[in-house]
């Protein structure tokens, strides 16, 4: 066998989708396949633990045994594609739809793991930020012409997402890091945006309606000239969370 198929092979019986007769593991006191059988194990459990660092808040919601029940179905369908586990965890909402008890008891699970899946991209994107060498800082603002204001375009900081639910996920992030779930009333909608500090930690703010609607346009880098004005007086409170990074001038 060479190492390609050997490779192939060994990954399918660590899905179940081979035996380990077929990995050319010798079988003595212990068969191929309980040999095999070690393997799946701690792939498991490994690949259970990223899902767990991940997504923190399900597991507080679900309780850690239903967490790792829902953590091993989705190892098993989601093959790792790569030697790097940075960016494994996606599609997590999708596998917890397929547990009905779950969904029956807490919907609103899929959408707190989307919430935290679009934590864990702001994340990676903040670790992988490109350097913008052309952005001005927001300082230089005040030399900008009358003329040119309509060409401003307002830069978020790298990774910063905005997010919306019909569930209050953002005061739900709230009351997990504070301990206190007396005033939260998870059924209702919110929305709002999601930035890294500088730190690592997570900024998770909820937004008014008017205010995530011009996040919206900041995030396609719009003009302010092609921005309902209506909509510029939340300027403020987006420049009050600090979410602002630079500026450039775009004419059309």
């Amino acid at each position: 066998m060479n190492l390609a198929t050997l490779q192939s092979q060994f990954a399918k019986a660590l899905h179940y989708q081979a035996m380990g007769e077929e990995c050319d593991i010798a079988s003595d006191q212990f068969t191929a396949d309980e040999r095999m059988q070690i393997y799946r194990n701690n792939f498991i459990i490994s690949l259970s633990d990223v899902l767990l660092a991940t997504y923190p808040m399900v597991e507080v919601l679900l309780g850690e045994e239903c967490f790792r029940q829902i953590a091993r179905q989705h190892v098993l369908s989601h093959p790792l594609e790569e030697g790097n586990v940075v960016h494994y965890g996606d599609g997590f909402q999708e596998t917890i739809l397929q547990f009905n008890q779950v969904i029956a008891q807490a919907p609103y699970c899929p959408d707190v793991a989307r919430f935290e899946w679009r934590m864990d991209l702001a994340r990676q994107a903040q670790y992988e930020k490109p350097i913008t060498a052309d952005l001005k800082p927001l300082a230089l603002l005040g030399q900008v012409r009358e003329e040119q204001q309509p060409d401003l375009v307002l830069h978020l900081k790298t990774g910063c997402q905005s997010f919306d639910s019909l569930y209050a996920v953002f005061d739900l992030f709230t009351a997990i890091q504070n301990q206190q779930f007396d005033q939260l009333n998870i059924r209702q909608s919110q929305q709002g945006v999601i930035v890294i500090q500088a730190n690592g930690k997570a900024q998770c703010e909820a937004l008014d309606a008017e205010t995530f609607q011009l996040l919206g346009y900041l995030e396609q880098q719009q003009r302010l000239g092609d921005i309902p004005e209506a909509l510029l007086t939340r300027l403020n409170s987006l420049m009050a969370l600090e979410l602002i990074d630079g500026f450039s001038l775009k004419s059309i």
